[in-house]
């Protein structure tokens, strides 16, 4: 997909825009926030996996082979 030129110095508008700056600072601070206030750890994960398999059961295996190269989730 190629771009305008219209489209280029829109992107370009944005990107030297403060206002825009302004925002994306606000929102990694907000992340940064998030994150201290809540830390991931494997502990937590491991819990929350335990909580899924409690709540759905264990995923049925499936012993045949995976083929091709499309690994998407």
């Amino acid at each position: 997909m190629k771009l305008s030129d219209a489209e280029i110095r829109e992107m370009l508008e944005d990107v030297r825009s403060p206002a825009v700056r302004a925002n994306f600072a606000a929102s990694a601070r907000a992340c940064d926030a998030w994150e201290r206030e809540h830390p991931v750890t494997i502990e937590g994960i491991l819990d929350w996996i335990d909580q899924l398999r409690a709540l759905f059961g264990d995923p049925p295996v499936d012993p045949a082979p995976w083929r091709g190269d499309d690994f998407r989730i």
